[in-house]
């Protein structure tokens, strides 16, 4: 169990009969794909200036890597290429990673940037190689295993990205990621829930059913979030034994985004005791960073980074929160605290739900006594103007209220 000042979650994660159920690596690489999945995201876009200083953040952050599609244009070959120019001068750590379609010429685009490794993404589902890409099943398996073949003849550490996994038959899905490894030369094989629909239990299942059929290969696992379950599949693939996880900061990516860097990272963390190499306490300032530069604000209820998370309107609740403060334990009332993801503190609003506590704790901020009867008529005349507003109520409001209860000018 993790009890510090600042976190405090539940010791029965770590339970020995949950903990048998697992088949945890000793550490799990994060793969960011944000700079990539944006550019897929509807109506957004990033340009080249804002991607560097994404990345910079990224890094920062302690990712282990970062994806971009080189093959998308030549402008996302240009950042691409920059962005491997800085982590060969040593001015990030994280590796650069390309995206190819399976192509000889997005490898000759990969080579091009000065990568070291590249991604290649292909359908793994029989129904749509036939009907969207008009090419047969065993044909796709041929030109993926060629053209991971020429990658690797080229110098470069493949990923295959074998796309639409969970609804391949297993038979065919076999024999596809047995050819890419032993034949093409494949050094990881990434997983994908393209179009998300698996429970985390799943993930544990066809993590653990591919590594039977290539033991010595690195699994990762990619995914979307069209159901609300990509952190916690992304969790119960790491039970699985994956050993990197595909994420994007704030969950951006196509259609309803990937799976969130911050809350995977978080959830590994301080839930599963595992080690990513992610600085936590940048968590908040990337996920702020990559807000503004897509002019996507981060919803107020949204996991780990929310504004809500930290923001108290209930009488009850800030009543706990001001005694726990006395005890000198003031997150015991949350998992943990702002500063452990780098935000600056706990805010207390004048809201529907204001108590006598929180008018005290107000007045106390502003040097104004008050007593227990006048406290409680501020309480009233807050709630009721919070009705108004459908909002929390502002200082110089409350200022107002203050000085009509006390009768003072």
């Amino acid at each position: 169990m993790k009890k510090k000042d600042d976190i405090w979650v539940t010791p029965y994660n770590m339970a020995e009969e949950v903990r048998e159920q697992f088949t945890l690596p000793e550490r799990v690489k994060i793969h960011d794909v944000t700079l990539r999945e944006v550019m897929q995201c509807p109506r957004l876009c990033l340009r080249p200036e804002e991607k560097i200083r994404i990345a910079k953040a990224l890094d920062k952050l302690g990712v282990y890597s970062i994806e971009n599609g080189a093959y998308m244009s030549e402008i996302e070959k240009e950042v691409t290429t920059e962005l491997v120019k800085m982590n060969k001068r040593g001015e990030i750590k994280a590796k650069i990673v390309p995206l190819a379609h399976h192509l000889e010429k997005d490898i000759d685009i990969a080579l091009e940037t000065g990568a070291d490794s590249v991604i290649i993404s292909t359908n793994n589902n029989p129904y749509t190689l036939e009907k969207i890409y008009d090419i047969s099943p065993e044909d796709a398996i041929k030109r993926l295993t060629r053209v991971t073949a020429y990658a690797k003849k080229n110098g470069l550490f493949v990923i295959a990205q074998i796309y639409d996994t969970y609804r391949t038959p297993l038979d065919y899905m076999e024999r596809m990621h047995k050819s890419v490894v032993y034949d093409g030369g494949a050094d990881s094989i990434a997983i994908s829930d393209t179009f998300s629909q698996v429970l985390p239990w799943t993930a544990t299942y066809m993590v653990r059913k591919i590594k039977t059929w290539i033991p010595d290969a690195i699994i990762e696992h990619h995914g979307h979030n069209d159901f609300g379950l990509s952190t916690s599949m992304m969790a119960a693939a790491v039970a699985g034994g994956a050993e990197v996880i595909h994420t994007s900061i704030n969950c951006l990516g196509e259609r309803s985004g990937n799976a969130a860097t911050e809350e995977v990272a978080m959830v590994l963390e301080l839930l599963m005791g595992v080690d990513t190499g992610i600085n936590l306490e940048q968590i908040y300032p990337t996920a702020e960073l990559v807000a503004q530069l897509t002019k996507m604000p981060i919803h107020p209820t949204k996991a780990v980074t929310g504004e809500n998370l930290f923001l108290q309107g209930s009488g009850m609740i800030a009543w706990q929160q001001f005694k726990l403060e006395k005890e000198g334990r003031p997150w015991y009332n949350f998992a943990f605290s702002p500063q452990t993801i780098g935000k600056d503190k706990l805010e207390i609003i004048l809201g529907v739900g204001c108590g006598r506590g929180i008018v005290e704790h107000k007045l106390a901020e502003m040097g104004i006594t008050a007593t227990r009867e006048q406290m409680g008529e501020i309480a009233d005349r807050v709630k009721e103007e919070a009705y108004i507003r459908k909002w929390s109520v502002p200082d110089v409001q409350f200022l107002e209220i203050v000085k009509e209860v006390l009768g003072k000018p």
